[in-house]
């Protein structure tokens, strides 16, 4: 710092020196012009003068004009031939280019190649109408102004010196403390606070490190306060009953709670080897890849060691924009008995929905024998019990169905992985013998596409847009309909040649129970596009329709693949 300082400050002087120079230079340089002008205006008038007052021709001037000062003297005809010159030699050349003849007034400084010397050259037109021409060495007059130009070197450097000498001792003076200030930092950094004494002779820089001591004070109290949260969060996460594993942007371990330590058979030899290295999991390894490199989350059920952990793997960054460095945070919960009542459950419904069939088939039975009078009215008490017991074991299986859903409700959905090309052309074979039957031509341009997501919430969305644009299509026409993936989303693209929708009614036809035109007789609840729409609210995805009477409707539904279900 002390030689960046004496630097800066020498750079300072020399651009000021410098300045100050080039400022004098000028004002010299304009100073000796207008000196040179004046000069040279005087020389010519003088010689003039002495032309006039002479009898003789310009060649007996010239030689009896007195040139002891070195100059030069032309006369030159009004065609700027040389009539008579100090040197015989240039007698009947052309001067009228020379810049002296051009600008008549001015003074040029050149070189004169028949003397070969450094001229100050003005001229004039003469009452006569020949011009005069003087010329005198330049050297004459540079003497005085280099010896100036000198004279401001010198001092310059003399100035320059003293200016070193003092700023080291002044330095020396400002630097101790500064010196001190880093000694106490580099304490600071290896967590030693330390008060810096107020010992400068400069108040300014004693109020620099009252202001230090002040900060390192705070400083102190800031690292104690987040020691103590740092054991906090260590006690909360290791009291949460998730396995709890956080990575740096390098995949290195830097953080394992204790749970964590269980499920893996991890000691704190792992912090800060490679996650693949110490839990020896592929599927571990792609979703800490993924979340690291391309910042997409993952869920996934890992199987391990007999149990099931539902694992969430994600990457967190430090500022908003997301544009630091990547932590990964990977959670891992014990969900061995829910995913074991899941199953049972789906039993439960299963077993559930063929028992339902047997009353509901009995109760029908009962039900065409007495409207068709196939009982007589003795067997019609009979029968209507019947039909009572099943109503009322129907009843009883559906109680405890609507019991179970409600114990569930609070439970957070769960999604799972699901081909939404096979979900889709899955729902349109369903509902072939209905276009078919319409002569209704449905063209499919599917890609691949993977979403963890409720099924049935799926096979919704896809049947009851494929329904509406089969509806409301005429015979004869065609429905086109794409599924592809854009970036992080996956869309749903279906547009029809159908009757289409009037501009006032566009903002209202995914509303509850609200019908275009309720005079049709087209059968339906009036909820099919308001079930699309919550199902599309539910993912966090956004619907797009265009329409028209007579044009058609083209709908457009985009859900993201990474949304947190």
């Amino acid at each position: 710092m002390k030689k960046k300082l004496i630097r800066n400050n020498i750079i300072l002087l020399l651009s000021a020196f410098v300045l100050f120079f080039v400022v004098v230079f000028i004002a010299l340089y304009q100073f000796e012009k207008n000196n040179q002008t004046q000069f040279m205006s005087y020389i010519i008038d003088e010689v003039e003068i002495a032309y006039q007052n002479h009898t003789g021709d310009a060649t007996d001037f010239i030689s009896s004009y007195s040139n002891d000062n070195g100059r030069r003297i032309t006369i030159l005809d009004p065609d700027a031939l040389v009539l008579a010159d100090t040197h015989d030699s240039v007698i009947g050349t052309d001067k009228s280019e020379r810049p002296e003849i051009v600008d008549l007034g001015s003074v040029y400084v050149r070189h004169s190649a028949t003397i070969d010397l450094d001229m100050l050259y003005i001229a004039k037109l003469m009452d006569d109408g020949n011009y005069l021409r003087v010329a005198v060495p330049l050297a004459d007059q540079a003497v005085a102004y280099n010896r100036v130009v000198w004279i401001l070197i010198m001092s310059g450097a003399g100035l320059l010196i003293l200016y070193y000498v003092g700023l080291k001792e002044v330095n020396k003076n400002l630097l101790t403390p500064w010196q001190q200030v880093k000694k106490g930092m580099i304490s600071l950094n290896q967590g030693k606070f330390e008060v810096f004494s107020l010992n400068s002779p400069y108040p300014e820089i004693n109020d620099i490190l009252h202001e230090m001591n002040g900060i390192n004070l705070e400083t102190a109290k800031h690292v104690r306060t987040i020691q103590a949260y740092q054991m906090q969060l260590n006690s909360i996460l290791n009291e949460i009953k998730q396995g709890v594993i956080l990575l740096d942007h390098q995949e290195n371990i830097i953080y394992v709670n204790e749970d964590a330590k269980v499920i893996f058979d991890l000691n704190d030899d792992a912090l800060n080897r490679p996650a693949y290295y110490a839990l020896r999991n592929p599927q571990i390894k792609e979703a800490i890849s993924t979340a690291n490199l391309d910042r997409k989350s993952s869920t996934f059920d890992l199987k391990h060691k007999g149990r099931i952990y539902e694992s969430r793997i994600f990457f967190v960054s430090s500022d908003q924009n997301m544009e630091s460095e990547t932590t990964v945070l990977a959670l891992f919960k014990d969900v061995s008995q829910e995913r074991s009542i899941e199953q049972m459950k789906r039993d439960f419904f299963a077993h559930a929905s063929h028992e339902l069939k047997s009353p509901l088939t009995a109760i029908r039975g009962y039900a065409e024998l007495i409207e068709h009078g196939l009982v007589n009215n003795q067997e019609i008490p009979e029968s209507a019990l019947q039909i009572v017991k099943q109503t009322e074991t129907m009843t009883a299986l559906v109680e405890d169905m609507l019991m179970l859903s409600r114990l569930e409700s609070l439970k957070e959905k769960l999604f799972t992985k699901q081909d939404l090309k096979a979900i889709l052309m899955s729902v349109i074979e369903q509902m072939k013998p209905i276009y078919k039957q319409k002569k209704i031509e449905i063209h499919v341009e599917s890609e691949p596409v993977q979403m963890m997501c409720d099924l049935l919430d799926i096979q919704k969305l896809f049947k009851n847009l494929i329904e509406n644009s089969i509806k409301y299509s005429e015979e004869n026409k065609k429905i086109d309909i794409k599924l592809y993936l854009d970036k992080d989303s996956f869309v749903f693209d279906i547009k029809d040649q159908g009757i289409g929708i009037d501009l006032e009614h566009q903002q209202r036809v995914f509303e509850r129970f609200y019908r275009v035109d309720k005079g049709r007789l087209e059968g339906g609840t009036g909820l099919g596009l308001a079930i699309v729409k919550h199902i599309v609210m539910k993912y966090q995805g956004d619907i797009h329709l265009e329409s028209g009477l007579s044009k058609g409707t083209h709908i457009i539904i985009r859900i993201n693949l990474n949304q947190n279900n």
